[in-house]
């Protein structure tokens, strides 16, 4: 059952603290299909793809980092979920999805550079080996819960789904933004959301930002500070994280960005936003980074720990995505390219609720998506939503269960 302010009650006496960390571009399947997880739904070996009269199936030896980098921009995506050669027809409704379309597009697109050599085709039908590879998340995803329904918000790129977290639109928003837009929103105006964002919402002192800095200096450029009234000043380095939280930490809101690695190159490498060129370890070492600080900090109990990505990076996943609620917020179409209605959720992502206030290794197959996020933290703080989306998503609140663990690991990783 989905939660509301006068059925949460005293939801806001045992959860104080919402935070959040946001990594990137990696599916739920090719994280945790193979980590032997009782309950998930998860692609197997009967779940495949054609290109070129080859057929790929779903399974094991994923490549520690990528050799190219996958597409996920919107037209990728489309192909990705449609099927070989499928196009959005603006004015048209999304085609019929049936998740076939992730290697041929692999093999063919040129959007985030060269295409991967012929024998590297397969690669994006490939699942990792969470156990081994990413210590911390499997030990977070077993001792805590993990969501096997949450689903990008839209079928694209970063940007859009990353704005949706903050305000449950992308003001239009389906493609990455161009060099134009990028130096509009990080350097002069700000992007404006319709209805604002839910910092705009919790106000100024309600809110921390922080981004790991760490690793290649190149990566320090947060998305946050794209929005309109925030700026990389209001961004603070991670490695005062712990320190601020030992002392009179009053913040109901914490969102945490990792470091991008290498952008100028194009690369990503040295980063830890779990980039597929850049491999997991780094981020790895980020999400056990950030729940020692809370673990062992005066609010653990009083705390709630999301771990998301914001898209799938153009790797496959078997569930098909489901309609979505539009925004419906009035956003202007100038920056809505392909003419998408958002009525579509994108490809699914992993997502960990972590709280002692959470049943241990518990699965929830609840479709979110990142506006739950927002819906959430003003189902829990009083606040109206912003737009359709946030009203309409499903928040993680009836994960809170009545007892406060007493077994949750005080350490986690490798």
């Amino acid at each position: 059952m989905n939660a509301n302010p006068a059925a949460a009650g005293g939801m806001n006496e045992i959860i104080q603290h919402v935070f959040v960390l946001m990594l990137e571009n990696r599916s739920f399947d090719h994280l945790f299909a193979l980590s032997g997880i009782p309950g998930i739904v998860a692609a197997t070996a009967e779940n495949t793809n054609s290109h070129n009269g080859s057929a790929y199936a779903f399974g094991g030896g994923a490549p520690a980092r990528m050799s190219t980098d996958p597409g996920h921009e919107f037209t990728d995506v489309v192909e990705q979920l449609c099927g070989p050669g499928k196009q959005f027809m603006r004015g048209q409704p999304y085609p019929s999805i049936d998740n076939s379309g992730f290697a041929s597009n692999y093999a063919t697109t040129r959007t985030e550079g060269t295409v991967p050599q012929t024998g590297n085709v397969g690669d994006v039908m490939r699942g990792v080996d969470v156990r081994t590879q990413c210590p911390a998340l499997y030990a977070l995803a077993t001792q805590f819960v993990l969501c096997d329904g949450w689903h990008s918000s839209l079928p694209g790129p970063t940007w859009p789904n990353r704005f949706f977290l903050h305000g449950a639109s992308s003001g239009g928003l389906e493609h990455s933004p161009t060099s134009a837009e990028m130096c509009e929103w990080e350097g002069l105006n700000g992007f404006v959301y319709p209805n604002g964002s839910i910092f705009d919402a919790l106000g100024k002192d309600n809110y921390r930002l922080y981004q790991d800095h760490l690793g290649d200096p190149l990566g320090r450029i947060p998305q946050v500070a794209s929005i309109k009234g925030i700026s990389v000043r209001d961004v603070d380095d991670l490695a005062h994280f712990e320190g601020d939280l030992a002392a009179g930490y009053t913040a109901r809101y914490t969102f945490i960005e990792p470091s991008y690695g290498d952008v100028v190159k194009g690369s990503y490498e040295n980063g830890s936003s779990q980039h597929p060129m850049d491999g997991l370890a780094g981020g790895d070492q980020l999400v056990a980074r950030v729940y020692g600080a809370i673990r062992h900090s005066p609010l653990w109990d009083k705390s709630l720990f999301l771990i998301l990505y914001d898209e799938h990076g153009g790797f496959y996943d078997s569930v098909k995505p489901g309609p979505a609620t539009p925004p419906n917020d009035g956003a202007a179409a100038r920056l809505n390219a392909s003419g998408f209605g958002f009525d579509v959720y994108g490809v699914r992502v992993p997502a960990i609720v972590v709280s002692p206030w959470v049943a241990r290794g518990q699965v929830d197959h609840t479709t979110y998506d990142h506006s739950s996020v927002p819906a959430t933290l003003q189902r829990l703080f009083g606040l109206s939503p912003l737009t359709d989306r946030d009203r309409n998503a499903k928040d993680v609140l009836s994960l809170i269960t009545q007892t406060c663990r007493q077994d949750c690991p005080a350490r986690i990783g490798a």
